[in-house]
């Protein structure tokens, strides 16, 4: 990809486009799924009285570990609705620390990636990287 700060337009063809977007749309798609099957099976409790404290301490754990993936998972969809909105907006493929161009097989393995690989890289050197890959809270979250 060449080293450009601009439009998305000027970086990728329209079928590339389109061709993310439906890779977005289907992963915010299996998210929502994901999202509405964790959370029937999470947020009802089917203990009774007289449980063993073993049992219950594992049914706790498996709650809280149901919690967690929910938590991630609705990052992801953050994430992916951010995607959606550039593509909208004419800036997706962009890198939010450098402004180059994302690379299109970055962009396909993870089509909301916000980051090159380079700037992802020195991220993760320098630990700034490590808990959400591409997640700026403060950016995604303000979006919404």
């Amino acid at each position: 990809m060449a080293k450009i700060r601009g439009d998305a337009k000027d970086v990728f063809t329209p079928d590339q486009i389109e061709e993310f977007r439906g890779a977005l749309l289907q992963e915010r798609e299996s998210i929502v799924r994901q999202i509405r099957s964790l959370s029937s099976a999470s947020l009802t409790s089917s203990r009774q009285a007289g449980e063993e404290l073993a049992d219950v301490g594992s049914d706790d754990f498996i709650r809280e570990t149901e919690l967690h993936l929910m938590t991630e998972e609705s990052n992801n969809l953050a994430q992916i609705n951010a995607a959606l909105e550039s593509i909208a907006a004419g800036s997706y493929g962009i890198c939010v620390d450098c402004a180059k161009a994302i690379s299109v097989g970055r962009l396909r393995a993870k089509p909301y990636a916000r980051r090159c690989i380079d700037c992802k890289t020195a991220r993760e050197e320098n630990g700034d990287g490590f808990l959400d890959e591409d997640l700026d809270d403060e950016d995604v979250l303000a979006e919404e």
